[in-house]
């Protein structure tokens, strides 16, 4: 069970989404069982059933999710419980989220940042205050383009990647002091292909290059926080059916879960032997998404109410 001491844990679960026309169930698939000496073949999916649709999940802490409905609308809900715990009014549809917990005041935050850059306002909402007000004096780069990918949460920051033309950038979002944080990439970097938490690091999959059918990706970390400099290339990972790779979630200290080519199925991929092995999901259906990860916990917003 989740322990609000542990700064940035890992995923133990993947929250699934029906991919069948007609169909926008949910399952909950338990990803620990691969931490085992002897990786299962299968993994079980169980229904998960919450008080509001779900339409998209646009963060993570704690065990929370924070998701949207069709109308836009913002709500917080525990996957573990099936609770649906706080909802609010969301602010653009040209947007995109992150969500996070603020330990040195007992507060959880959302932050809206926009993707046209004719809107020029950061926004943030504070539950333990049940309002938005505006972020002051963001950084020129948020006033370009802003992935619409939601903020990656590590270090008590909200990561955003944002496009200046050639320049791709991290904007950092503090949610202790309120206050933003740039950080460049390398000059030979003008593609990422997504960027996530790896432990207690920021990591990204950058485009090296594609011809047809295949997809070279290199696996990239920020060995020291906040340092240009310190980006160091992981691993490369080729694959000749499926263009784009998906990061799920860290399995081991050279394990990481990536989407499978494959229908029905994940991917484990081991970094020091650059093998995958395909790992079939069972009690969903074989077209499913993977919409988001979270941690089981009991967490509740009771005290916000």
């Amino acid at each position: 069970m989740f322990n609000k001491n542990n700064r940035n844990p890992d995923p133990t679960h993947l929250i699934l989404l029906s991919y069948v026309i007609g169909d926008d169930s949910l399952y909950l698939l338990d990803i620990e069982q691969l931490n085992t000496q002897t990786t299962p073949s299968n993994l079980i999916a169980r229904p998960l059933n919450l008080q509001k649709p779900c339409f998209d999940i646009l963060g993570s802490c704690n065990g929370l999710v924070l998701a949207n409905d069709r109308f836009r609308d913002l709500y917080v809900v525990n996957p573990t419980t099936e609770k649906t715990l706080k909802h609010l009014v969301g602010k653009h549809w040209d947007t995109t989220y992150g969500f996070g917990y603020d330990s040195s005041t007992d507060d959880y935050k959302i932050i809206s940042v926009p993707i046209n850059p004719v809107t020029k306002f950061v926004s943030m909402y504070s539950l333990r205050n049940n309002s938005w007000r505006n972020i002051p004096n963001p950084p020129n780069q948020l006033r370009d383009h802003c992935s619409p990918h939601p903020g990656v949460l590590l270090n008590n920051n909200l990561h955003f990647i944002v496009h200046s033309g050639l320049r791709i950038s991290i904007v950092a979002f503090s949610l202790v002091d309120e206050k933003f944080r740039v950080t460049e990439f390398p000059d030979y970097v003008n593609r990422v292909g997504g960027m996530f938490a790896l432990g207690e690091k920021i990591a990204v999959f950058i485009y090296a290059w594609r011809h047809r059918h295949k997809s070279i990706k290199e696996f990239w970390v920020m060995e020291e926080y906040g340092v240009t400099k310190s980006w160091t290339k992981l691993c490369i990972i080729e694959n000749d059916n499926v263009p784009d790779y998906e990061f799920y979630a860290k399995v081991s200290s050279r394990d990481i879960l990536l989407r499978s080519s494959n229908v029905g199925e994940i991917s484990l991929y081991n970094m020091d032997e650059r093998r995958i092995t395909s790992v079939k999901v069972e009690g969903c259906p074989k077209d499913f998404l993977v919409y988001g990860t979270n941690v089981e916990s009991l967490e509740s917003l009771e005290r916000f109410r």
